[in-house]
């Protein structure tokens, strides 16, 4: 495996929302507050990392992966939501993995990371007084997403760091002063990008080898 990030060799994945058996983009039957055309997957290299615009049809999904490093590596960037489509079964989310090597049309076997998910309120519910909520949350394969109620505090459209690091045992995940840690052992880790039902812009993507 490639130890490069170049986005000329990352694995691109684009399908309906829910068919890889994942959980974590179930959404409650809530109207919507806007509806995309279309779909685009545009990535791109610079020099402080890859820029991934995220852009997803309603109940459809996108997902990049991205060779990693020998352990132990950190994954750094940035998350924005930038707009939801319609809210039928699968909540609008971007998400970040690190997890074992898979494939093509089946899912790993273990990860941990972490999702923004975004929902339509109505606006007198709002804690922001948006009409739209957004809220992150830990992810660990074969265990209950962890909400950070105080996250949906934060206005749509704020602009979210991350870290994950890998040791070869476990993976770190740090957003803003909350850090949790997950055990994961694999041989061939992979680091996933994804979203669904909306645009997500991931900026300044790096995966580099822990120092």
């Amino acid at each position: 495996m490639s130890n490069e990030t170049d986005p000329t060799i990352v694995r691109l994945r684009r399908t309906e929302a829910g068919t890889n058996g994942e959980s974590g983009m179930r959404a409650l039957p809530l109207l919507a507050v806007a509806a995309l055309a279309g779909a685009a997957f545009p990535v791109s290299a610079r020099a402080a990392g890859i820029t991934y615009d995220c852009d997803t049809a309603s109940q459809h999904f996108s997902e990049l992966v991205l060779p990693a490093p020998s352990s132990p590596f950190t994954v750094t960037g940035n998350l924005q939501l930038r707009t939801i489509a319609e809210v039928k079964k699968w909540a609008p989310l971007g998400r970040v993995d690190i997890g074992s090597a898979f494939q093509p049309g089946a899912s790993p076997e273990a990860f941990a990371g972490f999702s923004m998910i975004a929902l339509p309120i109505d606006k007198r519910k709002s804690p922001t007084g948006e009409e739209v909520v957004q809220a992150l949350k830990f992810t660990n394969r074969g265990a209950e997403d962890e909400m950070l109620p105080f996250s949906m505090l934060s206005k749509p459209g704020t602009v979210q760091s991350f870290k994950l690091t890998y040791s070869g045992s476990e993976v770190t995940v740090t957003l803003g002063e909350e850090t949790r840690r997950f055990p994961l052992k694999t041989a061939e880790p992979v680091v996933r990008v994804i979203c669904s039902t909306g645009e997500f812009l991931f900026t300044d993507l790096e995966i580099k080898p822990t120092l």
